[in-house]
């Protein structure tokens, strides 16, 4: 995917939504939350990168974090290079690349890339769908592999399914408005792609019930032929605005037999520096960054009467001097995790676990040497703070304050920055932001930064701003504080 600013990159699941499609549509969205249960392990995930997964070390830092996925991709076109049986598959890579993943305490969640060239006239668009044969042959194919690892439970098909370029694709070209038709069959590939998603989703639970299957977007860096009004859509962007919401009439207006769904989840990907974008909709207001995109998809969910769970297949940003830096990336990465455990998404995956200088990318949670970068720590400390803990509710002073309220059943903790930002062009999640103060009912505050310094604040003590006894008066920075209130 491009994105603006001059920067450049490619390649960017349980807890369910906790309200139904109707109420996404209602005022206060989000404001509030019936919480389900508490954040788990599986929120947590990175991106491989190609590089995670290859490396011992690096493969021991990412389960270190805590996190309990590794974003990879399963190359179709590897495992199947010619037509033939499941049993003469060629497993040995991917068994190889699996197993070295849940030996390490890794499972992978995966999406499926590159079409063999016998089965489809893309690696990255439709199999022909009209074809028994072909559908049978993507059916042998994804039930081959839910059988062969059960103990991998999410299966992706393609990644950003909607790119609209077959020579710039990220993984899927299913959004191509050259033809919409790029196999030239008859069929739009927006229903093909759903086609495809049925049958993989039948395929994998007959070989493993506890199977999920999950389709994905970005939905973002729009092409300028179908850009959308006042997004600013360049040369360079490659993905179909229409794609989503066509792919989700096509569902509604094609129900399955038996009341089955296409799939078990949407993934998209999320890239601050087009959060404004999704703020300024009417589905975003009052909703910041990642949620305020979530909204959006829902929306087109509500207009096309269909629901999916949704989790984030990609978010993350640079950590060159030249763009945020390493505070501000660890900044991102905390406040959209954070953001999105407000909303119930059910995993969120940084992009990546590694840098790739060779591209120009600094993503990574780590160096190309494996040694661990602000960010790393950053996740780690996120993680220590938020697994196991429910989410409560986002406090309402947004003017000032950005803040969202956590519960381990005995403890009330709540995650905040200083809303007072300064808009400078880069990630919106790292803009400069003036202090602010907030307000606690405490006799003493615990508070944790960024990574993992905690400090306390008694009532009346240093570091209280507020002289009124039984209130904790705090100052707040452009950084998430963690803060447990003790009374």
């Amino acid at each position: 995917m491009f994105r603006r600013q001059i920067k450049i990159k490619v390649f960017r699941l349980s807890r369910l939504w906790i309200i139904g499609a109707l109420l996404w549509g209602l005022s206060g969205l989000f404001t509030t939350a019936l919480a389900e249960g508490p954040i788990t392990s599986e929120f947590f995930s990175m991106d491989d990168g190609g590089v995670t997964s290859s490396n011992p070390q690096v493969t021991a830092l990412a389960r270190d974090t805590g996190a309990a996925y590794l974003r990879i991709a399963l190359y179709w076109k590897v495992l199947e290079p010619s037509n033939t049986t499941s049993a003469n598959y060629n497993w040995e890579p991917i068994d190889a690349l699996f197993n070295r993943l849940l030996e390490a305490g890794l499972v992978p969640l995966v999406y499926i890339a590159e079409n063999p060239s016998w089965v489809a006239n893309t690696p990255c668009g439709p199999i022909d769908t009209t074809n028994a044969a072909r559908r049978a042959d993507f059916a042998e194919f994804m039930g081959a592999i839910a059988a062969r690892y059960p103990q991998i439970k999410r299966w992706g098909l393609y990644n950003e399914s909607d790119g609209s370029s077959v020579p710039f694709h990220t993984g899927g070209c299913f959004g191509d408005d050259e033809t919409a038709d790029i196999n030239y069959n008859g069929v739009p590939d927006y229903a093909e792609y759903a086609e495809m998603l049925g049958i993989a989703r039948d395929a994998a639970l007959q070989a493993n019930p506890e199977a999920r299957v999950y389709m994905t977007v970005a939905f973002d860096d729009f092409d300028i032929k179908t850009c959308p009004p006042n997004y600013g859509c360049l040369p360079a962007s490659h993905f179909d605005y229409n794609f989503l919401p066509n792919l989700f009439g096509y569902m509604a207006s094609h129900p399955r037999a038996n009341g089955q769904p296409y799939a078990d989840a949407l993934a998209f990907t999320y890239y601050d520096i087009y959060g404004p974008h999704w703020e300024r909709q009417p589905s975003g207001k009052g909703q910041r960054g990642i949620q305020a995109k979530a909204a959006a998809i829902q929306k087109r969910m509500n207009d096309a009467g269909v629901f999916f769970p949704m989790f984030v297949t990609e978010t993350g940003e640079d950590s060159q001097d030249g763009w945020i830096g390493a505070d501000g990336q660890s900044r991102c990465l905390t406040i959209s995790f954070v953001r999105g455990m407000a909303i119930s998404l059910e995993t969120v995956v940084w992009w990546t676990m590694v840098d790739n200088p060779g591209k120009g990318w600094y993503y990574g949670l780590v160096d190309t040497a494996g040694t661990k970068k602000s960010s790393y720590h950053a996740f780690q400390t996120l993680f220590g703070e938020m697994n196991g803990w429910t989410y409560i509710k986002r406090w309402t002073k947004t003017k000032t304050v950005e803040g969202y309220q956590f519960t381990d059943g005995a403890k009330t903790k709540w995650v905040v920055w200083s809303n007072r930002a300064r808009a400078d062009g880069k990630a919106p999640c790292a803009y400069p932001r003036a202090q602010a103060r907030m307000n606690f009912r405490a006799k003493r505050l615990s508070v944790t930064d960024l990574y993992g310094n905690v400090k306390i604040v008694r009532d009346n003590h240093p570091g209280d701003l507020n002289p009124r006894v039984g209130r904790i008066r705090l100052e707040l920075i452009g950084s998430p504080q963690y803060v447990v209130v003790k009374r």
